[in-house]
């Protein structure tokens, strides 16, 4: 529980209180839940969405919900994003010059591009999903809640795959451990499961109204076959939820191939970046595969 209120603390601005801080040589431990502190603030972002939507229209309660998000986890992934995209694309070859742009303090035209771009794109996908799940709309907050979840666990995904290319005195080298690898795995597995759980139980219990089931060609597709439809009726979510999270982990694998190769080293700012790019794709994943498929 001490690893967890840590975790909590550490990505969101909640104060842990001092008694439960954990030691130096602990601290990295956190990183086991990290997707759970974002299914939490994912939790309370859906709360707030729900809260507003009885006295507001979807369209404010989106970009409210949204900006909620960003001040729960102190906007600390954004300032990475920006940071990221203005070394990344100020044109620049040489993998030091990059990285003494991205230290400085202020903000360039393509790290003010990057975050117009990705409330925008966040917002439309957002909103695109509250309007596929009007009929539905707890079915839809369980997609919501597990937003913030995913681009987490990127976080890990990076301690694990590039934790060798960390800099020396980072932020990112105080969480790389000999156990990061046992991490990843550790909370790849349970947070797939809850995702899977989440929307399995969603699909069978709301059976009637889910609208995972009635978007897309698969129903009609399985109404039209000789398979036996009550047990595909109840599985399309989860066939539907297994392609969301194999996109968004082929994704993930080459979003942060491409920011290690241009960075030359495992970046605060890069992880950062991936964390709200792969909300933002986790988005558009939900959307194209309920939708079309």
């Amino acid at each position: 529980m001490k690893t967890f209120l840590n975790a909590i603390g550490f990505l969101t601005i909640i104060k842990v209180p001092e008694r439960f801080f954990l030691k130096k040589q602990n601290f990295w431990k956190i990183t086991y839940y990290f997707p759970l502190t974002g299914i939490l603030i994912g939790f309370i972002c859906a709360l707030f969405y729900f809260a507003a939507s009885f006295v507001m229209p979807s369209i404010v309660c989106v970009i409210l919900t949204i900006g909620f998000e960003v001040l729960i986890s102190g906007a600390m992934h954004l300032d990475g994003l920006s940071d990221a995209t203005d070394g990344i694309f100020s044109g620049e070859s040489d993998k030091a010059q990059i990285l003494r742009i991205m230290k400085k303090s202020n903000i360039g035209a393509f790290g003010v591009l990057a975050l117009i771009f990705l409330f925008a794109l966040k917002f439309s996908f957002f909103y695109a999903l509250i309007e596929i799940g009007s009929s539905d709309i707890y079915g839809v907050l369980v997609f919501i809640i597990f937003m913030p979840a995913f681009g987490r666990w990127t976080i890990n995904y990076n301690f694990s795959k590039y934790g060798n290319l960390s800099r020396e005195g980072s932020l990112a080298k105080s969480f790389v451990n000999d156990g990061n690898k046992k991490v990843f795995i550790a909370s790849t597995f349970y947070l797939f499961c809850l995702f899977l759980a989440a929307v399995f139980l969603f699909g069978f219990f709301f059976k009637n109204n889910y609208f995972l089931n009635t978007c897309g060609f698969t129903l009609k597709f399985l109404k039209n076959s000789s398979i036996d439809f009550d047990v595909f009726f109840m599985m399309i979510p989860v066939f539907k939820v297994v392609a969301i999270i194999l996109l968004v982990y082929f994704f993930t694998c080459i979003l942060g191939s491409f920011f290690v190769k241009k960075i030359g080293s495992l970046s605060g700012d890069a992880i950062g970046a991936l964390v709200e790019i792969i909300e933002v794709f986790y988005l558009f994943s939900c959307f194209t595969v309920i939708k079309y498929f």
